[in-house]
């Protein structure tokens, strides 16, 4: 059910530094190598972000799912924060699913995890994203051979339906993650509005697990992201925001980073009388495996050698 009155839990808030669709062509500040994803990484660590999610791309800024690129940013990260480093499976809907699976190999706490199939508009052009069932089971497999703790992204409700056909099968461990993702450049995937959110946190009821097993989060694209998720900050939710999402701030004002993301979504939540939840909280909360700070998590230092 959804929440009849204000919740004051503390908030998770990811930063999703990059993305796979949009470059510098949307954003001349949009980080796109090594030395930019890590500064800018810190910076919204530093602003409050617990989870950072992670994509990489070539020297010539397209997408790339390189475990020797991953590997670094893995490290770098891991040594520079204690955050927790969520790299993507999704990587770009032109790459493969061999190739979507070289950050999973990197055994990192935890990984994103598509439910369904989409078809992306990329400038001007429609790329399919294949996100097959058996597809997500293969992901699911290996993520949990790893414990690695996967974030499920559903983009529609029909989504939840893939989610409850993966938890039925019982491959992974509670607590689960969902992140419900709206207005995406897709055909498949919902607008981002509230009653589009509404509906898709109703329909969490339906899933094969009790509610108190699911850790929800929340992300929106472009316009929609700053309402959207000042909503969820309400309702008790976990956040997402940053630059894969959304490059600018304001109307007509492109950003000069992620951590001016962070800083505002940290700054609604204190006025909703909301805490920032530390990395090690949201650790806790989410049921990670943890790591040392300064060091990759467990597993992850054999993976990287």
């Amino acid at each position: 059910m959804l929440n009849a009155v204000p919740r004051n839990d503390p908030v998770i808030i990811t930063c999703a530094l990059t993305g796979g669709i949009h470059g510098k062509e949307a954003n001349p500040n949009l980080p796109e190598q090594p030395d930019e994803i890590v500064e800018q990484g810190v910076a919204a660590w530093e602003a409050g972000a617990a989870i950072l999610h992670v994509h990489a791309r070539n020297p010539d800024g397209s997408n790339t799912m390189d475990p020797g690129i991953y590997s670094e940013l893995h490290e770098r990260l891991c040594a520079e924060t204690d955050a927790i480093v969520q790299l993507t499976t999704g990587g770009s809907p032109v790459l493969s699913v061999e190739e979507r699976l070289n950050t999973v190999y990197l055994c990192p706490e935890m990984c994103s995890l598509n439910m369904g199939l989409l078809n992306f508009f990329i400038r001007g052009e429609q790329v399919f994203f294949a996100n097959h069932r058996s597809d997500i089971e293969r992901f699911a497999r290996e993520i949990a051979a790893r414990n690695i703790k996967p974030e499920l992204e559903v983009y529609s409700s029909a989504m939840l339906e893939e989610v409850a056909h993966l938890l039925s099968l019982g491959i992974l461990e509670p607590p689960y993650t969902i992140n419900l993702v709206l207005h995406t450049p897709t055909q498949g995937g919902q607008r981002g509005t509230p009653r589009n959110l509404f509906d898709m946190l109703q329909r969490l009821d339906e899933l094969p697990v009790p509610r108190e097993e699911l850790r929800v989060n929340v992300s929106s694209m472009g316009p929609t992201q700053l309402p959207i998720t000042t909503i969820a900050l309400a309702m008790g939710l976990n956040v997402r925001v940053g630059m894969e999402d959304n490059v600018y701030y304001r109307r007509g004002e492109l950003l000069e980073n992620n951590a001016q993301l962070v800083e505002r979504t940290a700054r609604i939540a204190r006025e909703l009388e909301r805490r920032v939840a530390s990395p090690d909280e949201a650790r806790g909360m989410l049921g990670l495996r943890g790591r040392e700070r300064g060091r990759l998590p467990a597993g992850a230092e054999r993976a990287a050698g």
